[in-house]
């Protein structure tokens, strides 16, 4: 399966493949290849006789065929670019034409959904190795996305606030990337730090319920509002996955357990070793009071049984019954 570092690499090298199938159900980075393809491999001023443009919902396979057949005029390729490839219908009888193609042809078909795997296309594109999947992201490497996505537009944000930006936005990558532009103009030019105050001003999110407010009512053991939370989450778990919730009360009590082997855990010392602000340290403080280092390791341990059990290993009850009844296990320590 091809990466998408493989295809911008042969499109820099002006080298692509005769066809490459982008599918998925993310469809952020289908949009951004095509995008490099259609700027990218044709010189601009052959494009109006190499570069075809097709869009699913009024092209025929007999379409895409004849065009990819072709040969290209007074150049050395030919783009066929494909949009919305899943609305043609009869694409299999693609697979009979692939080791047929022209070397001077890139066909580019962006199917946007799950392919089937077990069909003669799949298996004849598998062969050519021109298969590239854009999968939706886990709820959990959404901050890791928002991260990086900051630096590239020269700002940053640790990973706290990232998780806070995540609640709001849920795995929608465009939602996420819009809202980082918007923050940006926001701003203005420099190297920001974005802090929750810009998250709240800018973007906005629930004050009252987020997976950070359940971290801080299970560190303040405030058992009534922990438990209002948990419940509100599991009555509401499409917009809460369970998957986030683990992540962030893993990832605090993960580096908990680092602080209780630090030589000086004052707030300073514990912002530069865990790369937090100095406000978020002082929860590391508070937690270390309340709970002791078995306690954390236990608290730990049954993160991952729960992080189990919600993919169905030795459970099957609900996710929000996983959370609660974790919410109940932390609480007890």
């Amino acid at each position: 399966m091809l990466s998408y570092d493989d295809i911008v690499r042969s499109l820099k090298r002006k080298q692509p493949k005769r066809i490459y199938m982008l599918w998925g159900e993310e469809p952020l980075f289908i949009d951004r290849l095509a995008e490099l393809f259609a700027t990218q491999l044709i010189p601009e001023d052959e494009r109006d006789f190499n570069q075809t443009i097709l869009y699913g919902n009024d092209t025929q396979i007999g379409d895409v065929l004849t065009e990819a057949m072709r040969f290209p005029m007074l150049g050395e390729r030919h783009l066929v670019l494909v949009r919305e490839a899943q609305q043609i219908k009869d694409l299999e009888r693609l697979s009979g034409y692939i080791p047929r193609l022209p070397e001077t042809t890139c066909l580019v078909l962006c199917y946007k959904k799950k392919i089937d795997k077990r069909k003669a296309l799949y298996k004849a594109l598998e062969e050519a190795e021109a298969l590239y999947e854009s999968a939706k992201i886990y709820d959990s490497k959404v901050p890791d996305f928002i991260i990086k996505s900051f630096a590239a537009e020269g700002m940053s944000i640790d990973q706290r606030t990232a998780y806070i930006m995540a609640d709001h936005t849920g795995n929608d990558l465009e939602k996420i990337l819009g809202e980082i532009q918007k923050l940006s103009i926001a701003l203005g030019p420099g190297r920001h730090i974005v802090t929750t105050e810009h998250i709240e001003e800018y973007i906005g999110l629930s004050k009252e319920y987020n997976n950070f407010e359940l971290l801080r009512a299970i560190i303040e053991r405030d058992a009534a509002r922990a438990y209002k939370i948990a419940l509100y989450f599991s009555a509401n778990e499409r917009n809460y996955p369970v998957q986030m919730t683990l992540a962030v009360l893993y990832n605090f009590f993960s580096a908990l357990m680092g602080v209780y082997y630090m030589p000086q855990a004052s707030d300073k010392a514990i912002a530069e070793a865990l790369r937090v602000s100095t406000y978020a340290a002082r929860d590391y403080i508070v937690a270390s009071r309340v709970y002791s280092s078995m306690a954390t390791f236990n608290i730990i341990r049954q993160i991952r049984l729960s992080d189990a059990a919600s993919k169905g290993v030795d459970a099957s009850i609900s996710d929000g019954e996983i959370l609660k009844e974790l919410v109940s296990y932390i609480l007890a320590q």
